[in-house]
């Protein structure tokens, strides 16, 4: 075999919501490390970002998804650390800060190189998917939210 991804074995690992309000790598129990391990052993690992990652740039919106989510972006760090490597940003939360706390997220999710889909600066950005190069394989990432306030939608 001359490349790995000709096997067709590819590992996904799919997280649900991810509300992460501190950091992650500072704990060290055994049986919270192992379920990294199982994160890190894949070779794409999806979580949806159930809130926007910024210094507070845009304004609260008037109608949140629930409630206001935000965190801090080091945070994103912490993703990484745990091993995710794709990311859905189409949620009821996108705008829960704006466009400019959507826009902020956007780009510290870039400057950290960080595989996303489901939102952008026009509509061809939101629907475009994205890709993650892995040796067992290209793997695309479309999202897309059935939830959100009135101004929410992608236009």
């Amino acid at each position: 075999m001359l490349y790995r991804s000709e096997s067709k074995d590819l590992v996904l690992a799919a997280t649900g919501d991810s509300l992460i309000t501190r950091r992650l790598s500072v704990y060290d129990e055994p049986a919270f490390l192992q379920l990294f391990e199982l994160v890190r052993g894949s070779d794409a690992a999806f979580t949806n970002l159930e809130m926007i990652f910024h210094h507070y740039e845009g304004y609260p919106a008037m109608e949140s998804g629930g409630t206001w989510m935000q965190g801090d972006p080091a945070l994103l760090d912490e993703m990484l650390w745990a091993g995710l490597n794709l990311f859905s940003v189409a949620n009821n939360h996108s705008l829960d800060y704006s466009a400019g706390g959507l826009l902020a997220t956007l780009r510290e999710l870039q400057s950290r190189r960080m595989v996303c889909a489901g939102a952008g600066t026009n509509l061809a950005e939101a629907r475009a998917p994205s890709y993650l190069e892995t040796p067992a394989g290209r793997v695309a990432l479309l999202a897309a939210s059935s939830t959100f306030a009135p101004f929410g939608m992608a236009g």
